[in-house]
């Protein structure tokens, strides 16, 4: 019986050859168990070896046997039984059509019809499954009244307040913050507010900063930066002429994941002292810092000078969808700000900010410290997976953030965000965070997935990869 077969004749007969096929690794998999369904070395009814034990006997990881598995039940080829494991189901109907050569690629163009698209193209956790537990009905137990305050509901004042305080060294009184609907919205409202003629920033920076400054008629002048930040000497140089703003991304640079040292931050917080630039800091990402437990970094600009006005956001730390930030600032700018938000939208959506109340109050250094430890370990294996399969990509291990920054050997990554996206994974290339087209030749990957996640995603993108060269080698004119 098909059942008695030992491991070694799955590996040596089933799976022999499935390394020479094309593909990332689930689909080479996949079409090397289909094949043997087609050629009968497989019956109807056959079980196959559980996960663990055929990632064993391939050289792979679980996370891969298992795509395998999903893909060939979405097509029909095996069936899950609870308890009992996973079975051949047949030859399914589909295989039939005379649309391929052979039975390999047909199970490759059916799975890249059925599969599901990964995208790590938003910097922003990929799930809830890290959040602390809170019960959500409470939120609204909370809230009363008509529910519309442009300044914030207090509550969520009070809370970010404190975890600016404790958890970011940027002690803040409720009555500094307005909240709005997440960091873009917040850089909308400075934005607006008051146009500035020019907004100095590094290339590359926050990928969404020309959005949010859109219709203003500043312009983004690029300012030198290295691995240590903006140049101060430069900000206070682009200074002297009136009307520039500052947008600099100290803790958890975004799309770098650099972190500022000391005396840089305490060369820029002298700049705003000086007052002749008005600095903007974003520390959307400020509560990720990665690497070493307990380590943290040198406090925000906004703790070193009174002048700097912090943005900041839950997006990154707990979850997009809640669509809250805010902004650090003192009058009257902030009345200002509040007057200006009214006009807007009367007021961030109420029940996502009770929502963000719970969470952020829910949030202590243990939860703050595995989350960390956790995103670390994704960060490691993600730049372990490209340096595997993608070894002509350079890249720089972040110190923050949700995404790793990466160099390709190509005069701009666009067509290969194209090429990917059709290997069902989304990634954001490099030229929507330069204003001077310096990095269009990088693109940003998240590794806020989950590390199966991650790890078919590598595989889908080394298989883009090898598809895009060898079309750049058959057509060097398309560039």
């Amino acid at each position: 019986m098909d059942q008695d077969r030992d491991l070694s004749w799955w590996a040596e007969v089933v799976f022999r050859d499935w390394r020479q096929r094309p593909g990332p690794r689930y689909a080479r998999l996949a079409a090397a168990l289909f094949e043997a369904i087609d050629q009968r070395t497989l019956r109807q009814g056959t079980r196959v070896p559980a996960e663990r034990t055929l990632a064993a006997a391939t050289g792979v990881s679980r996370g891969t046997v298992v795509a395998c598995f999903d893909h060939l039940v979405a097509v029909g080829v095996l069936v899950r039984r609870q308890g009992s494991g996973s079975y051949v189901a047949g030859r399914p109907s589909w295989a039939a059509r005379p649309a391929a050569s052979t039975v390999a690629t047909m199970l490759l163009r059916r799975v890249a019809e059925d599969r599901q698209s990964i995208d790590l193209s938003v910097s922003a956790p990929g799930d809830l499954s890290h959040l602390p537990r809170i019960d959500p009905n409470a939120a609204w137990q909370t809230l009363d009244g008509h529910g519309l305050d442009p300044a914030g509901l207090p509550a969520l004042r009070d809370e970010v307040a404190r975890h600016l305080t404790l958890c970011q060294q940027l002690p803040t009184h409720p009555d500094e913050l307005v909240i709005t609907g997440g960091a873009q919205e917040a850089l909308w409202l400075l934005g607006h507010l008051a146009p500035p003629a020019r907004v100095l920033a590094a290339c590359p920076s926050y990928p969404g900063l020309a959005g949010a400054l859109a219709g203003t008629g500043a312009e983004i002048v690029t300012v030198p930066a290295d691995s240590a930040g903006e140049d101060p000497n430069a900000i206070e140089r682009a200074g002297r002429m009136p009307g520039g703003v500052a947008f600099v991304m100290p803790t958890g640079h975004n799309p770098t994941g650099t972190v500022m040292p000391l005396l840089r931050r305490q060369a820029i917080a002298a700049v705003a002292d000086a007052g002749r630039v008005t600095i903007v800091e974003d520390l959307t990402l400020a509560d990720l810092v990665l690497g070493e437990p307990g380590q943290n970094p040198p406090p925000p600009l906004a703790a070193l000078s009174p002048r700097v006005i912090a943005v900041g956001s839950a997006s990154k730390v707990l979850w997009g969808g809640l669509r809250v930030g805010w902004i650090r600032a003192r009058d009257p700018l902030r009345q200002a700000l509040i007057a200006r938000k009214a006009a807007l939208n009367l007021g961030t959506a109420v029940i996502s900010q009770a929502l963000a109340a719970r969470l952020l109050a829910a949030i202590d250094p243990g939860w703050l410290g595995a989350h960390r430890a956790a995103l670390t370990q994704r960060r490691d294996q993600l730049t372990a997976l490209i340096a595997a399969q993608l070894p002509a990509w350079r890249t720089r291990s972040p110190h923050a953030g949700l995404s790793l920054w990466a160099e390709l050997p190509l005069d701009t990554a666009d067509a290969f965000t194209l090429a990917a996206a059709r290997h069902g994974v989304s990634v954001m290339a490099g030229g929507p965070a330069c204003a001077d087209g310096r990095h269009r030749n990088f693109v940003r990957l998240s590794f806020a997935e989950q590390p199966g996640t991650l790890e078919l995603a590598v595989e889908r993108l080394a298989a883009a990869w090898e598809a895009h060269t060898q079309d750049l080698a058959a057509s060097p004119a398309r560039g």
